[in-house]
């Protein structure tokens, strides 16, 4: 009688339940093993009998040996029993349940059955699957991210850092989170700094960004960082979140932009400068000329002054048409084995007015027998004149030049010193620097542009040698050294007399040259030049005329300008070689484009030879005594 009295009051709780909750009711047995009843509710499949395989039939297999552990405990134990697992739907898929039941005891004590309710936790199970995966994708990216990724609390104590921030660190997790700045080993006023705009984030809803140095485990970097809130779902600011990203090469390149911007700029002031030098004499010269009758004298010494400082300046373009082509790599080496000493020589002899006008006393030691090395002597040689001339011009009057070599193995030593200003050992990383002007602001009267020792440096190293400097400081003398592969000693051959370049045989044919150049005193200076050379002579200032005079003039030479307007020298003398006269007239070019493209390009278009502007009066003298064959 009570028994069934107890059964009709579980019935009625049972039933009250299943009235009252939208979620699974259900009756077991007192061991768990029947299920006795169960309505659904559209989640799982209900059953209004009693059964005993509903553990197969409704938990996931996966699932089963945690949750029968649950179950034996909760029985064991007489208590409540409660478990997340995965199960089979109505609608035979799986999903999640949290399933929640509790004993129903007799008066001893003992269970009679259990009463349970499941909910249907699908949708939330789901999205923290789905929160774990996106989690670990986003942790996948903070950790492998060379960024510095990190989270304040409102309090400014870090909650969050990854993987590169605790490397920064030199801390471990557990070490490092739940502390602020100052107890991470921030500097104060680093830390103070951070806290104000941890501050002002969170008043303000506004990125800070900055930037900053910081000595950490990978040494004192700079860095730049970005600050932002973290909104939650109320509206209000949760948390202060931020990137940090190391810049310290950055800041290192751009101050290496800025440095070579300003020597840029110092360079062009002081080429300014360099072309003007010049042209003051020349402009002088010309006003000595234009006098009314200038005594021979006057004319020598106008003649003098022009043909110096036009040297000079064709020099200057040319040191910097060098620096060009070899930065570029279009420099061609005529390489040979020569004398070390020949070498030498022609330095000796360029730099030789330097040297008497400072009144320096100039040692040179040099071994007996003279090293022979494999080289491009010309360049060689411009690299050991810039050497002595800045030796000249860096030395105080009557101080000492001295030049050394030595063969050191299979190498040759030559050496360069002075007893000059010196060079601040600071300052010897930059001194082969394109631009860079040791002593931009000495008191000694000095020139150049900042391109010499680069210059050299390059041509050295294109020879497979190494150049270095060596000084003690201001006041103190310099030394450059350059150190070159030497060849095994061979018997020097005779030498061949050679013609000078500047002797002239008086011609025994008079060319007809036409000159072609839209810059009109260019063409009528040149013109001028060549009838000094015993040349009959035609100018014409652009392609036009220039094929007009051809038929009327017929030339045997024809001097043509490359850059004109309209139709330049190219297509000029493409022109010129489809006409029958043009056939067989010897064309020249004169350009200021003096590159192996550019030669290339002229002996494409015709041309029979490539003069670079200015044109040395004798190598012009050369050209119209080889073209006389092909001429005549």
């Amino acid at each position: 009688m009570a028994a069934s009295h107890a059964l009709t009051e579980s019935e009625a709780r049972f039933r009250a339940l299943v009235t009252a909750s939208s979620d699974v009711v259900f009756r077991m047995s007192a061991d768990f093993t029947e299920l006795r009843q169960l309505e659904g509710q559209m989640f799982v499949e209900a059953t209004a009998l009693p059964t005993r395989d509903w553990f197969e039939k409704y938990v996931f297999p996966g699932d089963r040996e945690r949750v029968l552990k649950t179950i034996r405990d909760a029985v064991t134990l007489k208590c409540m029993f409660e478990s997340e697992h995965r199960v089979f739907r109505a609608d035979g898929s799986v999903g999640w349940t949290h399933s929640r039941s509790v004993p129903m005891l007799d008066g001893a004590g003992e269970i009679v059955e259990w009463i349970g309710m499941a909910s249907d936790i699908t949708p939330r199970k789901r999205a923290e699957q789905e929160f774990r995966d996106q989690r670990r994708m986003y942790e996948a990216i903070l950790t492998n991210t060379p960024d510095l990724a990190y989270v304040w609390n409102l309090e400014h104590r870090f909650i969050y850092a990854n993987e590169g921030l605790l490397r920064m660190w030199g801390r471990t997790w557990e070490e490092a989170i739940g502390k602020n700045c100052l107890e991470l080993g921030y500097e104060p006023w680093h830390a103070a700094m951070h806290d104000r705009e941890i501050e002002a984030v969170i008043s303000t809803r506004q990125p800070v960004r900055g930037e900053v140095p910081f000595n950490g485990t990978f040494g004192r970097r700079i860095y730049d960082y970005l600050l932002v809130p973290v909104i939650g779902a109320s509206g209000e600011v949760e948390a202060v979140a931020g990137t940090t990203r190391d810049i310290t090469e950055r800041k290192l390149m751009e101050g290496s932009l800025l440095d070579a911007d300003r020597r840029k700029d110092e360079f062009l002031a002081t080429l300014a400068h360099e072309l003007r030098n010049p042209l003051a004499p020349i402009r002088n010269a010309v006003q000595l000329l234009k006098t009314g009758s200038p005594s021979g004298d006057t004319l020598r010494m106008a003649r003098e002054i022009i043909d110096r400082q036009i040297g000079h300046m064709v020099r200057l373009v040319d040191d910097l048409l060098d620096v060009s082509r070899i930065t570029i790599g279009q420099v061609n080496l005529r390489n040979e084995r020569v004398s070390l000493r020949r070498v030498l020589d022609d330095a000796l002899e360029a730099a030789a007015p330097a040297i008497e006008a400072g009144n320096h006393r100039l040692v040179i030691d040099l071994p007996d027998a003279s090293p022979q090395i494999e080289g491009d002597a010309t360049r060689l040689s411009q690299v050991f004149q810039n050497l002595l001339d800045n030796a000249a011009k860096y030395t105080p009057s009557g101080g000492t030049i001295t030049l050394r070599a030595e063969q050191r193995g299979s190498e040759v030593w030559i050496s360069v010193c002075d007893t000059g200003i010196g060079i601040a050992p600071d300052l010897h990383p930059r001194v082969f620097e394109l631009f860079t002007r040791v002593h931009p602001n000495d008191r000694i009267k000095t020139s150049g542009l900042g391109i010499g020792l680069s210059l050299a440096k390059k041509l050295i190293e294109l020879h497979l040698g190494r150049i270095e400097v060596r000084s003690e400081g201001a006041g103190l003398g310099s030394e450059f050294i350059v150190m070159l592969p030497a060849l095994a000693a061979m018997p020097v051959a005779p030498k061949v007399a050679a013609e000078l370049p500047g002797l002239r045989a008086k011609p025994e044919y008079r060319h007809r040259v036409l000159v072609v150049d839209d810059n009109r005193d260019a063409a009528e200076s040149l013109g001028m030049l060549l009838e000094l050379e015993h040349c009959e002579v035609a100018v014409a200032f652009d392609g036009i005329q220039a094929l007009e005079t051809i038929d009327q003039f017929q030339p045997d030479i024809a001097l043509l300008d490359i850059g004109m307007p309209g139709m330049d020298g190219y297509e000029l003398a493409r022109r010129i070689r489809a006409t029958p006269r043009g056939r067989n007239l010897v064309l020249v070019a004169l350009t200021g484009w003096g590159q192996a493209d550019d030669k290339k390009r002229a002996a494409d278009s015709g041309f029979d030879e490539h003069l670079t502007k200015p044109v040395d009066p004798d190598l012009l003298t050369q050209v119209l005594h080889l073209t006389h064959s092909a001429a005549a």
